[in-house]
């Protein structure tokens, strides 16, 4: 866990427990952390958006991609676990890796915006 996110939990802490119940949305991950490879393609990551770069990731299915995203990827590709940010939740990166898929999916089966 990085310094700055234990020190907010310890900040949040003070406070009520609501404030402990706050989740990262799947676009404010990508924002925050996501975007570092996905935006420019860096370490053979798929560009955010592009549908031909995410074709052959897509054909795995969105649990493989969820279960490379949480635990990391070493193959053609590398993708740290969690995107290199240990503070985040296994639900805060499934939520991203959907925010990703639902912009290159034809169709309503992902909200974009999540």
């Amino acid at each position: 866990m990085s310094y700055t996110r234990a020190l907010s939990i310890l900040v949040l802490a003070a406070f009520s427990g609501s404030a402990l119940a706050r989740v990262l949305t799947g676009r404010q991950v990508f924002d925050h952390t996501c975007h570092t490879c996905h935006a420019r393609g860096v370490a053979g990551a798929p560009q955010f958006g592009n549908r031909a770069a995410w074709r052959k990731h897509l054909a795995k299915g969105i649990k493989v991609l969820e279960e490379h995203a949480i635990h990391g990827y070493y193959g053609q590709s590398f993708m740290p676990p969690k995107g290199g940010d240990e503070s985040l939740t296994d639900s805060e990166v499934r939520a991203a890796v959907r925010y990703m898929v639902a912009a290159v999916q034809s169709g309503p089966s992902l909200d974009p915006h999540q």
